[in-house]
């Protein structure tokens, strides 16, 4: 009896230090296994968080590849200097008219780039009743049988005889370009568009439609893509910064 209570006091100190022991041996494990998984979770969310390449099309051809190569190809760089160029490609009338495939198809017609660069032919387009022939003349050429089609040809021909007077009219009349313009579907068509006519009687269009530089980039499937997509802004900015007025990277 003596001895227990003699060895009493050391048990109970010995307990209370292996208590002690395993209390912080799992608390300290526990704590571990939770910054250990926080760790992960962050990685996680890290990852997550990533944007891969892949999933928003960064894969060659895609526009901002093709926007790279119309602002990297010579005759761009030529025309970025050219003010006219900024000025046709920034103004309300080219934008909303390079949206249309017939434009996009006209510009790149040689009788028509021809004729753009006339002022007698500037002058006709803004006659009304140029403009009522040319738009006499698509309906004449829609008719269904071969009788009325003669028929209505003959007052499509009554209706230019009403320009022979007109000063343009006789300059142009002999004109090979500008008859084969007159013969062109897509003309007659964009003939009847206020925009249309306001633009090409602009100096900006004529000065550019003389630059061979604009015909030989008009020419191109990414410059008429990119126009067609509605990116004439674009390339407006993109001319502005090769000159110097901003980062060069279209928006």
């Amino acid at each position: 009896m003596t001895k227990l209570r003699k060895w009493r006091f050391p048990i109970l100190v010995g307990s209370g230090i292996l208590a002690a022991a395993a209390l912080i041996y799992f608390a300290s494990g526990r704590v571990n296994s939770e910054k250990t998984q926080g760790a992960i979770g962050k990685r996680d969310v890290y990852r997550d968080g990533q944007v891969d390449a892949a999933s928003v099309g960064a894969t060659p051809g895609s526009a901002p590849v093709a926007m790279q190569t119309i602002l990297d190809s010579k005759e761009f760089k030529s025309l970025a200097k050219n003010e006219a160029f900024q000025g046709l490609m920034a103004s309300h009338e080219f934008q909303q008219l390079s949206k249309s495939q017939a434009f996009v198809t006209l510009l790149s017609d040689s009788s028509f780039a021809q004729m753009s660069q006339s002022q007698a032919f500037v002058g006709l387009i803004n006659n009304s009743i140029f403009r009522h022939a040319l738009a006499s003349h698509t309906t004449e050429m829609n008719a269904q049988s071969h009788q009325a089609s003669q028929q209505q040809l003959g007052r499509f021909d009554m209706n230019f005889a009403a320009l022979k007077q007109d000063a343009n009219f006789q300059v142009l009349e002999r004109n090979q370009a500008f008859t084969n313009l007159v013969q062109n579907a897509t003309f007659r068509q964009m003939a009847q568009n206020q925009h249309f006519v306001e633009l090409v009687a602009g100096s900006s269009f004529q000065a550019v439609m003389r630059d061979s530089a604009f015909r030989g980039l008009i020419s191109q499937a990414h410059f008429q893509n990119a126009l067609l997509s509605g990116s004439a802004a674009n390339l407006a900015f993109g001319a502005s910064a090769v000159n110097g007025g901003g980062t060069g990277r279209p928006r």
